[in-house]
Formats: C-alpha cells, structure tokens, sequence
C-alpha cells in the first residue's frame, strides 16, 4: 500500500488519504398531505475522500480544493515517471 499525502490549496493543512469512495444519502419527510402518498423527498451524492490528520483522527471530506502533493514521500510527477520506465 502506498502513502498519499493530500492538501487543502486554501488553508496548507496536510493530510494522509485513506481512500476514496462514493457518498450519498435519501431521506424522506413525512407528510400529512394525501395521507403520505407523496411525502417530500431530499437526496444527495457525490465523491468523497476518507483522510487523517497528524493526530490521526479520520474524517471525510469532499475532493474539491485538495490536491495530491505526495505518494511515497515523493511528488506525483516523479512516480509517474517511474511507472512509465
């Protein structure tokens, strides 16, 4: 497994990634109207990243605004470069 470090463009935090997955969610409020035949719905989805900080203590977040400054202790250039060899 490689180490990939992420960071936030706006504030310099840095984080490990974790990975990367998929996140959405439906709900459903219900509704006196029609007896509940159609009671309003809200939903959402969207990529996320699962990472941690310094202190290990893991979160998720959304991709946007991150990008990846190291894998292995080397920057993505460099081990793209080594995968093309």
């Amino acid at each position: 497994m490689r180490a990939v470090t992420v960071k936030q463009v706006e504030s310099g935090e840095k984080y490990i990634l974790l990975g990367t997955g998929f996140g959405a969610f439906k709900a459903t409020t219900p509704s006196l109207s029609f007896g509940n035949l159609a009671p309003p719905e809200e939903s959402s989805h969207g990529a996320a990243l699962a990472v941690c900080n310094g202190q290990g203590q893991m979160g998720g977040i959304h991709p946007d605004g991150f990008q990846v400054i190291e894998v292995d202790d080397k920057p993505p250039a460099e081990s793209l470069q080594e995968r093309a060899r």
